[in-house]
């Protein structure tokens, strides 16, 4: 490894679809799983599982100070409360709505998803009856939003949104963006091979970003993102779209910021 600040711990919070497999790809390349890097997710805990690890809220602080990277889908704002002598360096990846849409369906439908109620005769339009809107702002809401009675609000709009198809709300959408603008980096799939190499060497390692679980090569690419498919996902999730473009516009600068910062060499 090379230098780092090792005061810091950083943790992804993994939104589906998003890349989340690429980057614990490498980060099983560069950490220990299970000891300096932590998933929380259902590999992990089977990796937890098969070599007699507690779970990390119930292990030591002795062993929890082992721990350099924390991600998976299960991350919530209260993880880092797990840590509270470190410093926290929260991390998420966004993705354009319509192709986070698309390559969901293309892999729901597929033999590599483990568990699915779609299979490869299924059309589009069928698959796309049954999803939310605003996936990735709702997934975020339930987990970056302080507040015990914020989330319990925002899980209310969803429940109440799900079945007419709405979106995240106004309300949802501000609260993600409040928490997000707390992070310590905001990136998107789209860039992620130019700019997780940069937040990897702030953790220490150094390493690139190979596809996992991607269209085209862990299954196949059934449909299509055409102009005119893009242009309506984009309406029908335009929380998410304007999500996604805010932080998209936010990478360059932000990455600049960090690579300035006296502790990345520290």
């Amino acid at each position: 490894m090379i230098d780092s600040h090792q005061n810091e711990i950083f943790i992804l919070f993994h939104v589906p679809k998003t890349g989340g497999i690429s980057i614990n790809h490498l980060l099983n390349e560069k950490f220990t799983r299970g000891v300096d890097f932590i998933d929380l997710g259902q590999p992990g805990e089977e990796d937890d599982a098969r070599h007699g690890r507690l779970p990390i809220e119930k292990r030591s602080r002795e062993e929890r100070s082992k721990v350099r990277v924390i991600s998976g889908h299960e991350v919530f704002m209260r993880t880092e409360q797990l840590f509270p002598d470190r410093i926290p360096r929260r991390i998420t990846f966004l993705r354009k709505p319509a192709s986070r849409i698309v390559s969901a369906f293309n892999y729901e439908t597929s033999d590599a998803a483990p568990f699915t109620r779609w299979d490869a005769t299924t059309p589009f339009e069928t698959w796309y009856r049954y999803q939310e809107r605003d996936v990735m702002t709702k997934f975020l809401a339930k987990r970056v939003i302080g507040s015990r009675l914020g989330v319990a609000l925002a899980q209310s709009k969803r429940f109440i949104g799900y079945p007419v198809k709405r979106g995240a709300g106004s309300w949802v959408f501000e609260q993600v963006q409040q928490a997000l603008s707390d992070f310590w980096f905001v990136g998107c799939t789209e860039s992620l091979s130019n700019d997780m190499p940069k937040i990897a060497r702030r953790m220490g390692i150094e390493g690139g970003v190979d596809k996992r679980n991607a269209t085209g090569r862990n299954f196949s690419r059934r449909l299509e993102l055409t102009p005119e498919l893009e242009s309506r996902l984009t309406e029908d999730n335009r929380f998410d779209t304007q999500l996604y473009q805010h932080w998209q516009g936010q990478i360059a600068a932000r990455l600049a910021e960090i690579e300035a910062e006296p502790s990345a060499t520290a």
